[in-house]
């Protein structure tokens, strides 16, 4: 009897969405006897936006910030299950999954307010519920219960207060608890619903009580714009039936446009509140912040319901580098189950042609792959293996390990202009040594199914026969626009607290906020992460804060035979980055500008004396002839330019909803999609995104896992 041939599927891109694709496939019981599984990567790394790596002193160097919400519904139970399968002993520095993420109540949101940034803070109510077991909050239901519960919680801890001002909310309190009834009910849903009443009274009760001394104080102005906004969110909800009626509807629509028109203030729509989901998710075009942010409706409020409907703390930091702490694992449990890796596998092209089983269908004929560097000893077996250790923890180098190439000597010498070969980068000048051909159907390099799991920025230069061929494939990279980002982290001598910051911080709680000055928004304290790193003794930072946003773009991307063009990119974000801490600073860390840290001085620039450096001159006093002194010290942080078109923040506009394909929907009939720009039901850049994403491509596939258990994906699958 001849046995059956398992079959071949590979994976283009090493990023959440393929790596989680991978892990889908290989859970299924028996999987090695249908399946055989590959991997092709770029460069020397996995993670793709996620990724992260370690440079001097064992520092973490990330793409931007991340972290999870505590509602990643379907992430989190990912990175449960890498770390139950990984099985590491206790004295390995992140041995389990609690180990691994940190859990946060509190974030920060900046107002402007007569001319002044002032600190909002924000603590979320922590829950038993258990972030793992996410099936009970899978309902649209939930996500609106869920906000009812937080305004209780809300006008409970408001009341003091309230009250010194004359203001009882007790009227409120019975509102929600009725609004809440009636969400628990059978009755219909849409514009009838009962729900309207509750939301019109309380309204009424706060503009006729509450916005007529919001004046008073900023406590009574944040309870105001809490409840209004969020009674805007729950009536535009209902009143668009998105409980049997789903999101999608929605996204024609922009965000302020349909918040506007379901009640919310004008107050409310100019806050920090409103504008924390479009901060997070990089809605500006073309990267401006000068310009007005769009999104679709439905995704901006899927989103923003989700965020409130937590599952025992609203964000969950990950207790080192993303590349340690979330994809090191997956690697190397998908390596321990069998999934080939194939590293420095540059895809060049992919071909289409004629199914020749499926008459009036077409298919990817083959793949074109750059080997950008060979493997020593590969036709013995070696493979080359990525990890490093930094304090017992496998971790990502900031380079490829050259002494595991045969080009490693030429690659470590870097380019004849003096700069290092990135071989991540779609720019550099270094060519592939070999040309590979994957070809569909049998072979050494053959492939029954693909799965193309690079993020949208690349289809453009990948997949021009897929775009001469599809107007839907047209149509996605038109109306899904995806914008360069920057990232920048610093490495302090003092904590923040030293330094001037004025919130107390709670248990693991810490500084993080989406709405700090544009264009470098993002902000968050990150201190938990310096005894990950491994710093001399003598020169060990104190305080470690990253900073992110978007970078606008509006000259033509130049051709990849540019090979300057990241290093004016780089420059680029260097010159932002210090113009951006000269005048921020002295709103974030008062006392750690010159005036405040060795008055007199400028009260609002950085004094950049603080910075942590270890080269030579570094850490000496500032007076001695060889010191490094002042702005030069910017030179030993780390900031990053992502303008790779893989790298690429995917936006979420109006329109572009019914733009995104589905991960069955690519058109051609062996090749499966995912990443964060294809149709998941959430439709807003994130690790969450990314992660459905590769469970539907693994459904599409195989049929697992089912789609009821992709929480957020919508509706059944299509015969």
């Amino acid at each position: 009897m001849v046995e059956a041939r398992r079959k071949v599927i590979r994976i283009l891109g090493g990023g959440i969405g393929g790596l989680t694709t991978a892990f889908e496939l290989t859970s299924q019981p028996g999987w090695q006897d249908r399946y055989e599984v590959h991997l092709h990567q770029l460069g020397w790394r996995l993670g793709g936006k996620c990724a992260s790596s370690r440079g001097e002193n064992g520092r973490i160097e990330e793409h931007g910030i991340h972290g999870f919400l505590g509602s990643y519904y379907n992430a989190i139970p990912l990175v449960k299950a890498i770390y139950d399968e990984l099985d590491r002993p206790p004295t390995m520095p992140i041995p389990n999954f609690e180990a691994a993420m940190v859990p946060m109540d509190s974030v920060i949101m900046w107002e402007f307010v007569d001319g002044v940034f002032k600190k909002w803070p924000f603590r979320f109510p922590p829950n038993d519920f258990d972030p793992a077991q996410p099936q009970q909050f899978t309902k649209i239901e939930q996500g609106l219960i869920s906000v009812l519960e937080l305004l209780k919680f809300i006008h409970h801890e408001h009341a003091d207060h309230a009250k010194g001002h004359g203001i009882e909310l007790n009227i409120l309190q019975k509102l929600f608890d009725a609004a809440i009834d009636a969400l628990e009910s059978d009755l219909a849903h849409g514009p009838s619903h009962p729900l309207f009443e509750v939301i019109d009274k309380a309204w009424q009760w706060l503009y006729a009580h509450l916005l007529i001394k919001i004046g008073f104080s900023d406590e009574l102005r944040h309870l105001f714009l809490l409840t209004d906004y969020m009674l805007a969110l729950m009536r535009g909800a209902i009143h668009a039936n998105v409980i049997e009626n789903g999101y999608d509807q929605l996204d024609a629509q922009n965000w302020a446009d349909w918040l506007k028109a379901n009640g919310a203030s004008p107050m409310t729509l100019t806050s920090s509140l409103a504008i924390n989901t479009i901060n997070l998710s990089y809605q500006n075009p073309h990267g401006d912040t000068t310009r007005m942010p769009v999104m679709a409706a439905g995704a901006y409020l899927h989103w923003t319901l989700r965020s409130f409907a937590y599952l025992g703390h609203a964000v969950y930091a990950f207790a080192a580098g993303t590349g340690e702490t979330m994809i090191a694992p997956l690697y190397e449990v998908l390596k321990k189950r069998g999934v080939h890796f194939h590293y420095f596998h540059k895809v060049e092209a992919l071909h289409v042609g004629d199914d020749p089983f499926n008459p009036g269908k077409q298919i990817i004929t083959s793949v074109d792959i750059g080997v950008q560097a060979t493997v020593k000893n590969a036709a013995q077996g070696a493979e080359y293996q990525p990890l490093v250790p930094v304090k017992q923890l496998p971790c990502w180098p900031p380079a490829p390990l050259f002494d595991q190439l045969d080009q490693g000597a030429a690659l470590a010498a870097g380019a004849p202009d003096g700069e290092p070969y990135d071989l991540e980068s779609w720019w550099t000048p270094w060519q592939p040594v070999e040309a590979l051909t994957l070809t569909a159907g049998d072979g050494p390099n053959g492939y029954d199914e693909l799965v193309f799991a690079i993020s949208i920025g690349a289809v453009p230069f990948l997949c021009k026969e897929l775009l001469d061929v599809s107007d839907d494939w047209r149509k996605m990279v038109k109306g899904i626009p995806a914008v360069l980002t920057q990232t920048m982290q610093i490495w302090l001598q003092q904590d923040s607290t030293t330094l001037g910051w004025d919130v107390p911080y709670k248990g693991n709680d810490t500084a993080v906020s989406g709405t700090f000055m544009a264009p470098i928004n993002g902000m968050v304290d990150f201190h938990h992460l310096i005894p990950m790193e491994d710093w001399p003794a003598d020169n060990m930072p104190k305080g470690l804060w990253y900073f992110s946003g978007v970078m606008d773009e509006y000259s033509p991307q130049p051709a990849f035979s540019d090979h300057g063009y990241p290093h004016r990119q780089r420059s680029r974000v260097r010159y932002q980055c210090i113009q951006f801490l000269q005048a921020t600073t002295g709103f974030l860390l008062p006392k750690g500008t010159p005036d405040g840290w060795d008055p007199p001085g400028d009260p609002i620039c950085l004094d950049f004396n603080l910075l942590v450096d270890t080269r030579p001159g570094g850490n000496v006093p500032r007076d001695d002839a060889g010191a490094i002194r002042g702005i030069p010290r910017f030179e030993s942080q780390f900031w990053r330019a992502n303008i790779d078109p893989s790298e690429r923040y995917v936006t979420s506009p109006p329109g572009s909803t019914a733009c995104r394909l589905k991960a069955w929907g690519s058109g051609f009939t062996n090749l499966t999609l995912a990443g964060d720009w294809i149709y998941t039901g959430l439709n807003v850049g994130s690790f969450e995104g990314t992660v459905m994403s590769g469970k539907l491509a693994s459904h599409a596939l195989t049929g697992f896992p089912a789609l009821d258990t992709i929480y957020g994906y919508p509706a059944p699958r299509p015969a």
